[in-house]
């Protein structure tokens, strides 16, 4: 019986998928696991990589290629169907797990209890381009108190790495055919907030995964349609989930604050000045960060006083 499923999906990871497999195959556990590659067309020899790997380990490994790009979320729930295991554990293709216990760590945990829908747990981070890490980055989130921990989650602020899941509890809580409808790219919010919303959840107070950060990376490229589209996806999932979930005023209001805050950040970085206007003038209250950000959006000169990390 398989315990775990490392769920690994993949795109044009070559330069880090040798290390991160590496990473599971070094792992000492007590149960039985598999690794289930989902990738999403990959350009370069991601493919060719793994298939070596699955070579050598026939029955570890279960390799599927999707026919046409799927994106992250479709991905995700198309290698999540493929998966056996009780527990389900997501890693991207460029991260990596920090030491040898980590995944026994996690399943210690979740399997103690039923109705958990997850574990989350501590990462580092490593910038890759200036060869930093910063160990436990995620330290402060992990250690809140339930509802703290839970609020933060709503408001799209915990990083989903080194999370652990309950496969039936996902599957059963987790309304993916809504978000696959609505073209939603994004796929750690939504899972997060329907299983925090529907089930129990454990933190383990420890870096267990490293996060690795580059400019390359989905989420960290610096391309202002982007990060502007995907800022509006996590808005409108928000939106949604606060009519579903009925969010007390005080997290609408928290978030749209954050919301608009990051979009001047973006103006500023980008030199969007239309978008500079319009976001400044929607804050209610404003910092000194903030007009510096508005001044950066209008004018170049301002412009080295923002970075986008």
């Amino acid at each position: 019986m398989i315990s775990l499923s490392v769920h690994l999906i993949t795109y044009n990871n070559e330069k880090y998928i040798e290390e991160t497999i590496e990473s599971i195959l070094k792992q000492k556990v007590n149960f039985n696991y598999e690794i289930i590659v989902g990738d999403d067309c990959s350009k370069d020899e991601t493919l060719s990589i793994i298939e070596n790997y699955k070579k050598k380990h026939p029955k570890l490994f279960k390799v599927f290629k999707n026919e046409s790009r799927l994106g992250i979320l479709k991905n995700f729930k198309s290698t999540l169907d493929k998966c056996s295991g009780n527990f389900v554990f997501p890693l991207a293709g460029d991260d990596l797990l920090k030491h040898e216990n980590a995944l026994q760590k996690m399943v210690d945990v979740i399997s103690k209890d039923a109705l958990l829908g997850f574990v989350d747990s501590g990462f580092d981070k490593y910038y890759e381009n200036s060869n930093k890490t910063i160990l436990f980055a995620n330290k402060k989130s992990i250690v809140f108190n339930e509802l703290d921990y839970k609020n933060a989650l709503l408001l799209g602020k915990i990083a989903p790495i080194g999370i652990c899941f309950n496969r039936k509890l996902l599957v059963s809580n987790v309304d993916f055919k809504t978000y696959i409808a609505k073209n939603i790219t994004i796929d750690d919010y939504p899972i997060l907030v329907d299983l925090v919303m529907n089930t129990k959840f454990k933190r383990i107070k420890e870096a267990l995964v490293i996060y690795r950060i580059y400019d390359d990376s989905f989420s960290h490229e610096k391309n202002f349609e982007k990060q502007y589209f995907l800022a509006n996806q996590m808005k409108n999932l928000f939106d949604y989930f606060s009519k579903k979930y009925r969010f007390e005023n005080k997290i609408i209001e928290n978030y749209i604050k954050t919301h608009l805050k990051q979009l001047l950040f973006y103006a500023a970085f980008f030199e969007q000045k239309e978008l500079g206007k319009e976001v400044f003038s929607k804050l209610k209250s404003k910092s000194i960060k903030d007009y510096i950000h508005y001044l950066a959006s209008q004018n170049k000169f301002f412009r080295k006083l923002v970075s986008l990390v």
